[in-house]
């Protein structure tokens, strides 16, 4: 109590001070005014400091009692009594028997005596109730400034040097990183005067990072100190305005900084620990030496690493000797991929060199990585011979010889490929008497005789390519290169940011290509006999999507802007091309497959030659009996007549492209045979007139030596054709005994286990050789799912990913959609020039992007 009554002015005084100087009423005042109020402030709380110390005094005892006492009501002073003696008794038993009672009823008074309440008696002392008044000030401040109560405390207690204007200051500040960092913005928000924390973590700080700082309510020029460079913010509005600005850019200057300090008056408002990240020269290297995979494709697998991410890695081809390609560049360049991650990418991909000019020619090969800075690094250079195509056909093997050794063209060298052109034309029977490859020779021929220059050398090695691949692979191969030449074309559109008529056009031309190669490819699997493969049994056919899906969906995207998802399906659409084309060489070159092809058409060829046996039974015994009826077995097709082959195609199925006799003799030399040479030869049944059992009983040899020949390759035989040969057998004995009418129903059986058994064998070959001729459909373009090869196979490990997996997302075709309506919406408005300017403007930025 006494201390209370000793110290309750000077508290007062504290927290009216501190609750006023919480509020910033006291740092808004004028710098005089200032002065005034902590002047008295700081005499009133020293006036009532002194008291504290002439308030306090040592408590006596007596006065301990004396309180205990008046607390309890005790009267005679009980507490006292217990301490009290006698001065004389004079040895009266009476008289010390009444002290002891006196004694007895003083300890009885005690022990009612409890501790009470302080009791400081301080309204008598504070009639005014200024005590109050400083405490409603002080829980006035804490409310208003609570915020920030150091600064506003310090800007309180300094009238002089910029304290004040630390008071009600608030700061913005934007931190954006450059965008070769990928990394998010930073916000500050309110934030106001803090002093560095050493344990606070620093802010990573990239070069080329944007600040963009404001600050309102501040009495002078804020400054923005980065290590030992300072920077003055900027006064926005009138000279009386409290708000300013800057914006300023880390430099590589600023590297050694410690924080970052923003300064109000010399004071600091708001400070921050800082690291001045510099960006890092990008790695990149070959993980092993490139190396020849799948025909003429080259494998390179390749290592590379940042600290921000890779922008682009390309790879870099140039001749030992630096030598040129004829009228062309003295280097190729291809972009590689580079995967999810791009600060570390580790990538394998294939790249076909055939079509160029070095092909089969020694190169050195490196690596050039660049980082979204703009930094690069390469790579050691590597020696290797880029892998070029080997044509079966001598002439197309002898003019791609010739356009390799005109990389390097002399006059020793020209003459001798004029002289080879020149012989090769002579005789045109080489090359199927093909007019196109004719004329392209000696065009060629002529170009060197008469030109030059290293244009006439390049146009002459595209000529001899074109050649080659045509007299090889026929118009398929042609429009191939042009489809692939086009998707090229189209990703470099989309990677530059085409727009308009120029992506537009792009696009035109690429689906005119993939509208030559859809028709060249049906054409060459009807040639390479893969029109009637069948479908794999456990094949995935959901949503399929072939070619031509898939370029209308890479037009429709590019329209809409969505680049990344266009450049993604056009990745995809020349994976599948490729792939395509190691399935349709596989088929080729497979000697089992071929066989196999051999055993189907055999089979096929039985089937037909056993219905026209049936037909010349049937129509044998309808003369005999007079009457032409409806034949036993074989149901009538509209517009079909006995004697024409029926159409065995399945439900659903197409026919193909009819075919002259001048093709059919064509392809037929192109596979080794002459014209009407087909399998099998002439065979028993082909002719007219009566049946006989002779050629019943040669059809049945025929369908033993096939029944030998297929459990050889399959191990394992239908049981339709057991049946067949049985019913054939029944057939030959009722020819022989003239009974046409139960040989025409035994034929007409052995027929149905025939047509059974060529199903069985088409889906145990298919079992058997699996995605070698697993093909999506008779005549329908390969496609399968995305994500999956043109032959239904998933793609492997090192054939890329399908969309759904990529870190690019393909939009539905609802989202497409959407944006198309949105697209339209935006022409519609940009065309109402009634609409604000500012409306108008903005509308154009955003179709600048389509």
């Amino acid at each position: 109590e006494l201390l209370w009554r000793a110290i309750w002015a000077s508290m007062s005084v504290l927290a009216a001070f501190i609750g006023l100087a919480l509020t910033g009423a006291i740092a808004e005042l004028p710098t005089v005014l200032h002065v005034t109020v902590l002047t008295i402030f700081a005499a009133g709380f020293g006036m009532t400091l002194y008291r504290v110390g002439a308030g306090l005094r040592p408590i006596r005892p007596s006065e301990i009692e004396r309180r205990l006492e008046r607390e309890a009501g005790l009267r005679h002073r009980p507490i006292a009594a217990l301490y009290d003696l006698p001065v004389g008794t004079d040895g009266s038993p009476l008289a010390s028997e009444l002290w002891f009672e006196h004694v007895r009823r003083a300890i009885a008074a005690a022990s009612r005596v409890r501790p009470a309440a302080p009791k400081p008696g301080l309204a008598a002392l504070d009639r005014l109730g200024l005590r109050s008044l400083a405490a409603i000030l002080l829980v006035i401040g804490i409310a208003v400034g609570a915020d920030d109560p150091i600064g506003r405390m310090r800007a309180a207690m300094a009238p002089y040097g910029g304290g004040q204007a630390l008071a009600g200051a608030t700061l913005d500040l934007w931190i954006t990183p450059p965008a070769y960092t990928g990394l998010a913005p930073l916000v500050f928000n309110g934030r106001s005067a803090a002093a560095v924390d050493p344990g606070q973590p620093a802010l990573i700080l990239p070069v080329g990072t944007q600040l963009l700082a404001q600050i309102s309510g501040a009495n002078s020029t804020p400054t923005l100190r980065i290590g030992r460079t300072e920077r003055p913010f900027g006064q926005l509005g009138d000279a009386g305005s409290k708000s300013f600005k800057l914006e300023a850019e880390i430099l590589g200057t600023d590297a050694d900084a410690p924080d970052l300090v923003i300064g109000i008056g010399g004071n600091a408002f708001a400070a921050w620990p800082v690291k001045i990240a510099t960006d890092a020269v990008p790695s990149v290297e070959f993980a092993r030496a490139p190396s020849r995979k799948r025909g003429e494709r080259l494998e390179i697998e390749y290592l590379a690493g940042d600290d921000y991410g890779i922008k682009i890695i390309e790879l870099i081809v140039r001749r030992p000797g630096g030598e040129r390609v004829p009228d062309g560049a003295d280097e190729i360049r291809v972009e590689l991929p580079l995967g999810g991650d791009r600060r570390r990418v580790e990538q394998r991909m294939t790249h076909d060199f055939s079509a160029h000019p070095w092909a089969g020619l020694p190169v050195r090969m490196s690596l050039k990585a660049t980082d979204a800075a703009g930094q690069s690094a390469r790579s050691g250079a590597i020696e290797v011979a880029l892998p070029e195509r080997i044509f079966n056909h001598p002439v197309a093997r002898a003019l791609a010889d010739i356009r390799k050794r005109l990389n390097d063209p002399n006059a020793e060298t020209i003459t001798g490929a004029e002289a080879e052109l020149d012989q090769l034309s002579q005789y045109p029977a080489r090359f199927f008497d093909d007019t196109v490859t004719f004329l392209a020779i000696r065009v060629a021929r002529g170009r060197l005789q008469h030109g030059s220059g290293e244009a006439e050398i390049a146009s002459v090695q595209r000529l001899l390519w074109e050649s080659a691949l045509r007299i090889e692979d026929g118009e398929y191969a042609l429009a191939e290169a042009d489809l692939l030449r086009m998707q090229e074309q189209a990703m470099k559109a989309l990677k530059d940011g085409a727009t308009g008529k120029e992506l537009a056009q792009v696009m035109r031309e690429l689906q005119l290509a993939m509208d030559r190669f859809t028709q060249a490819l049906m054409e060459r699997m009807k040639e390479l006999g893969l029109d009637n493969l069948p479908v794999m049994p456990d094949q995935q056919m959901g949503e399929v999507a072939d070619l031509d899906q898939m370029m209308d969906r890479i037009k429709e995207l590019a329209e809409t802007g969505n680049r990344a998802a266009a450049e993604r399906m056009l990745a995809e659409m020349q994976k599948m091309l490729e792939q395509l084309r190691d399935g349709l060489k596989m088929s080729r070159s497979n000697p089992q497959m071929a066989e196999a092809k051999k055993l189907m058409d055999r089979m096929r060829s039985l089937t037909e030659d056993q219905r026209k046996l049936l037909d010349r039974t049937f129509q044998e015994n309808q003369r005999r009996a007079g009457a032409i009826r409806h034949p036993p077995g074989e149901p009538r097709r509209e517009g079909q007549t006995f004697g024409q082959q029926p159409d065995l195609r399945r439900p659903g199925e197409r026919p193909g492209p009819q075919q002259g006799p001048q093709q059919r003799g064509q392809q037929s030399q192109r596979q080794g045979q002459q014209p009407g040479n087909q399998p099998g030869g002439d065979k028993p049944g082909e002719g007219g007139g009566a049946p006989s059992a002779e050629e019943q009983d040669a059809l049945r040899k025929r369908l033993g030596e096939l029944m030998l020949q297929m459990d050889e390759m399959l191990g394992k035989i239908p049981e339709n054709l057991g049946r067949a040969e049985t019913e054939m057998d029944g057939a030959g004995r009722n020819l022989e005994t003239g009974e046409l009418k139960d040989a025409a129903g035994h034929q007409s059986k052995a027929l149905d286990e025939l047509r059974s058994a060529t199903e069985q064998m088409a889906t145990q070959m298919a079992q058997r050789f699996g995605a070698q001729m697993g093909i999506s459909g008779s005549q329908q373009i390969p496609g399968g799912q995305i994500g999956s090869d043109p032959f239904g196979r998933l793609n492997s490990e090192n054939m890329g990913t399908s969309p759904e997996e990529s870190d690019v997302e393909v939009p539905s075709e609802m989202e497409t959609l959407k944006a198309r309506e949105i697209l339209d919406e935006l022409r519609k408005r940009a065309g109402q020039r009634a609409r604000p300017k500012i409306e108008l403007d903005y509308i154009d930025r955003l179709l600048d992007s389509f």
